[in-house]
């Protein structure tokens, strides 16, 4: 068993500089709609130029930056290789196509530092506004640039319950009367991508279900970082998300920034 890797602050201001390249080839494309060609892959989930060429960018960048394997969304790697490792990297390099096809500018890079198959840091970064956010098991949840960055925590639930869901599907259902039936009053908003979990670690929301299909990489950077700002990550059962599956497919989960939530959603 290997022991359990610790970024420096040398090492993260390396990632945010990789992820930040990564943020500047996804708006090389952004901006240039010539470039727009998008594909579609099985589960006709699109795919873009911005997407390759930031995988390719960070498949080449993160080992430099601590040696071990990386998992990228746009570099599968079969399960019978990946299965053995203890540490590595896993990684959305868009998150939130559908966001950039819309120019909603809410779309994110994720970047999960991976040990024993659970995340031990996280660290997500929107290209638009050049604003990051990390955290894990050893590192603050922060948001900002290294250097300039402001502690996060996330907020128990005082007033009504911020929930927020999915712009581009299906997320109402029986949460919210467990909430009303509480006696919590809702207030719903949609917001694109990972910055939904974010809005729960920095304490501007409370609530996120999700009800239909995500992936590893959707969820394991924000967790880590949700962790140690104080919220909760968990399948509708309450039991934890499993990662190194060999489907990287998630089930269906909440996250809270008030884990007292969870004795109210969780069956």
């Amino acid at each position: 068993m290997t022991p359990r890797p610790v970024l420096s602050n040398p090492q993260i201001s390396a990632l945010f500089q990789l992820m930040k390249q990564a943020g500047d080839d996804i708006l090389a494309v952004y901006h240039d709609r010539s470039r727009w060609q998008t594909d579609h892959k099985a589960d006709d989930s699109p795919v873009t130029a911005a997407d390759l060429a930031a995988s390719r960018r960070l498949v080449a960048g993160l080992p430099d930056i601590l040696d071990c394997p990386v998992l990228s969304e746009e570099a599968l790697v079969p399960y019978t290789e990946r299965q053995s490792w203890q540490t590595y990297w896993l990684v959305d390099p868009l998150d939130g196509t559908r966001e950039f096809l819309h120019k909603s500018d809410e779309f994110v890079i994720n970047v999960a530092l991976m040990h024993e198959n659970q995340p031990i840091f996280g660290m997500l970064f929107q290209p638009v506004t050049g604003i990051g956010w990390w955290g894990g098991q050893d590192v603050a949840a922060q948001q900002g640039k290294p250097g300039s960055a402001t502690v996060i925590r996330a907020e128990a639930v005082t007033g009504p319950v911020q929930v927020l869901g999915s712009r581009r599907s299906a997320w109402q259902g029986a949460w919210r009367d467990r909430l009303e039936t509480a006696g919590f009053d809702v207030d719903t908003r949609s917001v694109g991508s990972a910055l939904k979990f974010m809005m729960l670690a920095n304490g501007s929301a409370h609530c996120y279900p999700r009800l239909g299909p995500t992936s590893e990489w959707d969820t394991a950077a924000p967790q880590a970082i949700l962790t140690a700002a104080g919220g909760r990550l968990v399948q509708w059962n309450g039991e934890p998300l499993r990662y190194g599956k060999t489907s990287t497919l998630n089930p269906e989960f909440v996250a809270v920034s008030d884990p007292d939530l969870l004795a109210v959603l969780c069956l």
